[in-house]
């Protein structure tokens, strides 16, 4: 065989085990890499959305609640999220352009002094697939989903 024939082989080689990698990743990264999300629609015109991340060693939550006017929410009014029945955070809700209400609580393991984003309380559930967020309002359960 000739050396360019050698490095032929050994530059392919190195291809598909760059993008076998790239693809499958390492067993012990499984982890690595995680997104869940999901959607609802409640009655009348409101919604939420939660995800979740984790990258290494870092991880971040989100869950958004949207009210059109009219909907039986005000400014002001308290939005908790619970995490599988754990309540991680809240957040008050506030009237942007247009008139709806919302409401973002966002949690980062990064998150610093000045950043919009809160620190995960140390109580924040293990999640995986199927683990439910639920909105609340002043106390009383709106909407809720299980993360895909």
């Amino acid at each position: 065989m000739s050396n360019l024939n050698r490095i032929s082989l050994l530059l392919g080689t190195l291809c598909l085990a760059t993008a076998t990698f790239a693809v499958g990743g390492s067993p012990a990264n499984a982890s690595d890499g995680l997104r869940l999300e999901c959607d609802v629609d409640g009655a009348g015109d409101i919604s939420m959305h939660a995800r979740y991340e984790a990258r290494r060693s870092r991880k971040k939550f989100s869950a958004e609640f949207e009210a059109a006017p009219g909907e039986g929410f005000k400014a002001g009014d308290r939005m908790t999220v619970a995490v599988d029945s754990v309540n991680v955070g809240g957040v008050r809700l506030k009237q942007v352009v247009g008139g709806d209400l919302v409401g973002d609580l966002n949690l980062d393991t990064t998150a610093g002094p000045g950043d919009q984003a809160k620190p995960f309380p140390n109580n924040f559930p293990q999640v995986q697939r199927g683990t439910r967020v639920a909105v609340a309002i002043n106390g009383n359960n709106v909407l809720g989903c299980r993360l895909q």
